[in-house]
């Protein structure tokens, strides 16, 4: 039962404090009600206690729920960045493989959007570049082998071969034009941007004759004959030139051969058939000719009187003696027309030598030898090369014949692969005119030469691979000056034992 009670206090004058107090009873709604309102109260106090904890196990759970749904989005964005970054990252590494020069590098198509189009356009333009790559490695390296191939031939090539430019610089020169020219070391060439600095004047002649040839014959090629004045001598170039044009630089390309040998040769094939022909219509006619006389001076020896028999005697001697140097003639002109082929064998040059100079023994000429003991083996024709000594030794003999105090001084060298014979004299030594022209046949200062004993020593020299060399004394005489290959294996046994 619920009960309403009011108090209400009431003072009077001497301060005595009373209380009104009245008590009702509640209807029962009324009671049901407050219960409620009482009960409801209770409760608000109870969470109103509890309502700190609960916000903070709210705020815990919210923070909780938020930084998982953060992590979880962070994943997701990495987990798609990564998906959809994966072909740029393989199209960057792609490029800058291209870049380094490696076109193998391919990347995956995974789908069809943009960026696997990109991808797939990417892997098509690499695959192209590298079959590009391919046919130009390919190109290059044929092109490689082709200069190389077209360098060796040049290199090897015994033509002289030159390319100039518009100017007539050279660009380019192979080895055999350098030696054709005389060019060594010190004569070489520097390049300057392509372009060929000479370092002497050793091409000055080939170019002067190029300009004038180009000049003439403008885009047509020619052909000229060229003789020079060289360290090694007497030359004869036989140049080919020809323009070569291109879309915007003009060059010129020379070619030339040295051809003083084959004009020797022919030269020498020439004065052969001249000398087998005079041979030929010479010798026919001296037998004759001596036995004719001969018999004229046996006939009439006994019909003529003592100055007669004199002056016939004088005539058919002088008749005989004529016949017998132009017997002589004819045999020098036999052997320099048909000369057999050498028969070559192991031979002691310094015993050949003093083999001939027992032939000079009468002679009051005073011959000196050096090394003359030094063994010199060579191959060669046993014949020919006494025939060559004895030529070298009659035209020094000859050559002091006038001089007060002659003397031929005969030197022997072991050269190692070579062997040296020089033989010097103190005569009039060679008129310069001649000494440019003195292997040539027909060629002699002598009164009663023929020109035939140096042409002759000249061609036993070049049947033995060897080389001769002629030249005037800087006091007075002359030096022939001969070397043959030595026979190295005959030279090896004889240093072992």
């Amino acid at each position: 039962s619920l009960r309403l009670r009011v108090a209400v206090p009431l003072n009077d004058a001497q301060g005595t404090i009373e209380v009104l107090q009245v008590l009702q009873p509640v209807p029962d709604e009324l009671a049901k009600d407050a219960a409620m309102v009482e009960e409801a109260y209770g409760d608000y106090q109870e969470l109103s206690l509890s309502r700190a904890g609960l916000k903070r196990l709210y705020t815990l759970a919210l923070t909780v729920t938020l930084g998982l749904a953060l992590l979880s989005a962070l994943f997701l964005a990495v987990l798609f960045s990564e998906k959809l970054s994966s072909p740029l990252g393989f199209l960057a590494a792609g490029t800058k493989a291209v870049a380094q020069g490696d076109f193998s590098k391919r990347s995956p198509v995974p789908g069809g959007d943009e960026l696997s189009m990109l991808t797939s356009f990417f892997n098509s333009m690499t695959q192209q570049l590298a079959e590009a790559k391919s046919v130009v490695e390919s190109n290059q390296t044929q092109l490689s082998e082709a200069k190389g191939y077209l360098e060796s031939v040049l290199a090897n090539l015994s033509a002289g071969v030159i390319a100039f430019d518009s100017q007539f610089k050279m660009r380019s020169a192979n080895r055999s034009a350098m030696q054709i020219l005389g060019a060594n070391k010190d004569h070489g060439v520097e390049i300057t941007k392509n372009t060929y600095n000479l370092k002497d004047s050793w091409l000055n002649p080939v170019v002067n004759a190029a300009k004038e040839s180009f000049t003439k014959s403008t885009f047509e090629p020619w052909e000229q004959q060229l003789e020079l004045e060289t360290a090694k001598g007497h030359q004869v170039l036989l140049l080919r030139g020809s323009q070569l044009s291109q879309e915007k630089e003009v060059g010129y390309v020379i070619v030339f051969d040295d051809i003083t040998h084959l004009i020797r040769a022919q030269r020498d094939a020439a004065w052969s058939e001249v000398a087998r022909r005079l041979a030929h219509e010479i010798k026919n006619p001296l037998t004759p000719i001596q036995l004719s006389a001969e018999r004229l001076q046996t006939g009439l020896r006994e019909k003529l009187n003592s100055d007669s028999q004199e002056l016939l005697n004088r005539a058919t001697a002088t008749i005989v003696n004529q016949v017998s140097e132009l017997k002589g003639m004819v045999n020098e002109f036999s052997q320099y027309a048909r000369s057999p082929a050498p028969v070559f064998e192991v031979l002691n040059l310094s015993d050949l030598i003093r083999q001939v100079l027992d032939l000079y023994d009468h002679s009051k000429l005073n011959f000196t030898v050096n090394n003359s003991n030094q063994d010199l083996f060579i191959s060669g024709d046993k014949t020919k090369l006494r025939q060559l000594i004895h030529n070298l030794l009659q035209n020094a003999e000859q050559a002091v014949a006038s001089v007060d105090e002659p003397a031929v001084n005969i030197q022997t060298d072991d050269l190692g692969k070579t062997v040296r014979v020089r033989v010097t004299d103190n005569g009039g030594g060679f008129p310069k005119e001649l000494i440019k022209k003195a292997f040539e046949p027909y060629v002699t200062t002598k009164l009663k030469g023929t020109g035939l004993g140096l042409a002759i020593v000249k061609k036993i020299v070049e049947e033995h691979n060897g080389k001769i060399r002629i030249a005037n004394h800087q006091d007075s005489g002359a030096i022939i000056e001969v070397t043959l290959p030595t026979n190295l294996k005959k030279r090896l046994e004889t240093k072992k034992v």
